[in-house]
């Protein structure tokens, strides 16, 4: 690898370098552009790549060197370097302690102590470096290790300059300034054929330094691996680099005080303590935390700080091996003034939060259940409502048994709740809760018991569902209906034929008429067919009441669509009277146009 030497002022050493215009101001209209001044377009590409070299070593130091993400960032920056050289040639990044540039122009200022690119290079003695072209992957590679490794925290004792030499990268050179003086800036043509490497210095060798290097012990005597006397670089860098960073150190560590007192108690103490069981304590260290921590759960249950009560739970866990801390806490919790106390939280927090409030409750196990089931029951606002709601569901879908004491509860919508629940479960094993609801008091529990029990076998419903049919209003009874009608059945079938044939059937309002037609229907067969067909032949001449029965018991027989109801029908249309023929022959007409 080549060392550029520093970059003489071409128009000081040449007074017929002057600008013309100084003599003769008119001639300065005439003055063509720099030549020199950069490229606008090259800048851009090269700002571009400067960042993403920043970002680049910012994931290697994050992640592995075979992590996808770090092989991603390495492929684009050697892409976009490539790019780079072949549209524009060879590229020069020269460096101060907080900035890297491009032909003057800045690239990337340092932000902060921890985001100054340059300074890895500037500490060094790096002033400048030069990617010729032909740079490739492999020589990236060893550049950024170099980066990587003198700002990591385990840095060897080599600096920047000594690992890119070792490194033997053809295709880079550096403008760098050694350790024995500022060698890299105004060396003669005559001293480009010395060792500009920094290497420390022999007390043996017989070389003097040169007169304007600086040393001010002409005997050699040494300290460590340097010559005593010699004018250091990196205190001057350093106090260079103080300097630039002040401001914004100064910014930073304000605001990183006033963030530090901004963090509740409850949230440092909980750092603390997590930090304390990651060093192992013994048990009676653990037994001692035991009796902390509930402190810390209580203030933040009462703060609305789910998440913390959350960690707090769980390392009580850990210290509190039998759970007898974490039993009497959740004591606590179902107190109605804690009830309370949480739902004027949950109630204005946003999702979030709730969400956080449902995993301290499943951490809590068993109790967490009937904590869930008392903040359900007085919470007003429905979207927490649901939540709490499907919360139950998943925990009590292995054991449905355990919301059975909650069916027996005084109040209807706490009832309703938990069929609703039962409801979300499904299954045979919710059958003996919804016994206990099917006669509750209140019809808004009995109707969710209708829905509930469409998610079991129905085998297993229909028992519970005709027991409802014995006195259940309009609603009811269709809700019942709809549900029976689901399958194929001559009990239930025979028994919605009786409630047809009695002789209050008329009197039943429209709606219920229309529910037990469109059931026996869905549900009746050919045992219900010659009922049916007398149903079509009977009443008296005149009764218009008697028409519009006849007319949609023939729709029944058409829907049950067996040969045998067709062939009633069609027997229908010789009558001699002509309402059956008419029913008879509405009712065909309207199973062609269903086929």
């Amino acid at each position: 690898m080549s060392a550029n030497a520093g970059r003489a002022d071409q128009a000081a050493a040449d007074p017929a370098a002057e600008d013309p215009a100084a003599e003769n101001p008119a001639a300065a209209e005439a003055v063509e552009p720099d030549p020199t001044a950069p490229n606008p377009a090259a800048v851009k590409a090269v700002s571009a790549l400067v960042q993403q070299l920043a970002r680049t070593l910012k994931n290697c130091r994050l992640y592995d060197s075979n992590n996808p993400t770090v092989v991603r960032f390495r492929e684009e920056l050697a892409s976009a370097l490539r790019r780079v050289l072949e549209d524009f040639g060879e590229l020069q990044l020269d460096f101060t302690s907080d900035d890297v540039f491009y032909h003057e122009v800045s690239l990337y200022p340092a932000r902060s102590r921890d985001d100054n690119l340059a300074l890895a290079f500037y500490r060094d003695g790096i002033r400048s470096m030069t990617f010729e072209p032909g740079f490739d992957a492999r020589e990236l590679d060893l550049v950024l290790a170099a980066v990587l490794q003198v700002t990591g925290q385990n840095q060897g004792d080599d600096d920047l300059v000594t690992l890119l030499w070792e490194a033997e990268l053809t295709h880079l050179a550096l403008d760098y300034v050694p350790g024995e003086g500022d060698v890299g800036a105004g060396l003669t043509d005559k001293s480009l054929d010395t060792d500009l490497i920094p290497w420390p210095r022999n007390p043996d060798d017989e070389a003097q330094p040169p007169a304007e290097s600086g040393v001010t012990n002409p005997q050699g005597s040494r300290s460590d691996d340097w010559t005593t006397g010699e004018a250091s670089i990196e205190i001057e860098a350093g106090f260079e680099e103080l300097e630039a960073l002040a401001p914004t150190e100064v910014l930073r560590f304000r605001r990183e005080y006033e963030a530090e007192h901004q963090v509740p108690n409850v949230t440092v103490s909980i750092a603390i303590a997590t930090a304390y069981l990651g060093a192992n304590p013994n048990q009676d260290d653990r037994s001692e935390m035991a009796r902390f921590l509930p402190r810390v759960m209580r203030i933040g249950v009462t703060s609305g700080m789910w998440l913390e009560a959350y960690e707090a739970l769980r390392m009580l866990k850990i210290c509190d091996a039998e759970g007898r801390t974490v039993l009497a806490f959740a004591q606590e919790l179902l107190q109605p003034i804690s009830i309370t106390s949480a739902i004027e939280r949950l109630d204005h927090q946003e999702q979030q939060p709730v969400v956080d409030f449902i995993a301290l409750a499943a951490e809590l196990g068993d109790p967490g259940v009937d904590w869930l089931n008392l903040v359900l029951a007085e919470s007003q606002n429905r979207r927490n409502r649901r939540l709490f709601a499907e919360a139950i569901a998943h925990l009590c879908r292995d054991n449905p048994e355990r919301l059975a004491p909650w069916i027996s509860d005084p109040r209807w919508f706490v009832v309703r709740n938990v069929v609703h629940i039962l409801g979300w479960i499904g299954g045979n094993a919710i059958i003996p809760m919804l016994q206990g609801a099917i006669r509750h008091s209140d019809a808004r529990v009995r109707q969710e018991v209708v829905t509930a029990l469409g998610q079991v076998d129905a085998r297993m419903a229909r028992p519970l569902l005709l027991r409802m049919l014995d006195g259940a209003d309009t609603r009811m009874l269709s809700m019942v209906l709809h549900q029976l009608s689901a399958n194929r059945d001559s009990g239930v079938a025979r028994l919605l034929l009786s409630y047809l044939q009695a002789e209050t059937f008329e009197e039943r309002p429209e709606e219920e008429r229309r529910a037990i037609y469109s059931a026996l229907s869905s549900i009746g067969g050919d045992e219900v067919i010659p009922d049916l067909e007398a149903e079509v032949h009977r009443g008296n001449w005149f009764s218009r009441n008697q028409e519009v029965h006849r007319q949609a018991v023939a729709r029944v027989i058409a829907r049950i669509g067996t040969p045998l109801a067709r062939k009633v029908l069609e027997r229908g249309l010789t009558s001699k009277r002509a309402p059956v023929r008419k029913a008879c022959e509405d009712a065909l007409t309207g199973a062609i146009h269903r086929e």
